[in-house]
């Protein structure tokens, strides 16, 4: 019996062993566990920050391109407004000119007809003057009209001169047309005083 009581606390000695073990590997088990869904969130991590920065990269390259192509299209737009706007002034004046012409040409005869050789050559200086007067005033009715034209500083100087030329004229043709009308009064008084006498 001796041995059998010996075989049995053997036994029992190699049980409690064995249930130690197993109870360190039920511990080990969900630290295992632990471990995995750890890493496993980590690796999320790493993974969502990779993309968010790969995005925000890819959003702004093309955010860069977009804006490169919309200001290339509006330099190309710019330039065909200028075009545009050339050709036309070009058309415009090209068929108000010759009724510009042929009005100053009737007005010309009108006054050559009726005025002494000598004031001849004033007339026809009046009538380029005011030629170029007109011209003037259309050039500036059509930028006016057109108001793209005025987008950059050297073209808004640019009308801005010519206003002001054309201001200066019409100041002088003005005073022209005052002294003018003086020296016909003036004129006109000296010949209702030569006709009494006569």
């Amino acid at each position: 019996l001796f041995g059998f009581d010996n075989r049995l606390r053997t036994l029992e000695a190699n049980f409690f062993e064995f249930m130690q073990m197993n109870q360190f590997a039920g511990a080990v088990s969900p630290i295992l566990g632990i471990v995995q869904r750890y890493m496993d969130q980590r690796m999320n991590e790493a993974v969502n920050v990779t993309v968010q920065i790969q995005s925000d990269r890819l959003r702004d390259e093309a955010q860069k391109e977009n804006d490169e192509f919309l200001k290339t299209v509006d330099d190309n737009m710019q330039k065909i407004i200028k075009e545009q706007v050339k050709e036309q002034v070009k058309v415009q004046v090209s068929k108000i000119l010759p009724r510009i012409k042929h009005a100053m040409n009737k007005q010309l005869e009108a006054k050559v007809l009726t005025k002494p050789s000598h004031s001849s050559k004033t007339s026809y200086a009046v009538a380029a003057d005011l030629l170029e007067m007109e011209l003037k005033k259309i050039l500036i009715e059509k930028i006016e009209g057109n108001k793209s034209i005025q987008r950059s500083d050297e073209q808004r100087n640019l009308y801005k001169a010519l206003v002001k030329a054309y201001k200066s004229d019409k100041i002088i043709l003005d005073t022209y047309r005052e002294t003018v009308t003086l020296k016909r009064r003036r004129d006109n008084d000296a010949d209702k005083d030569e006709e009494p006498s006569a």
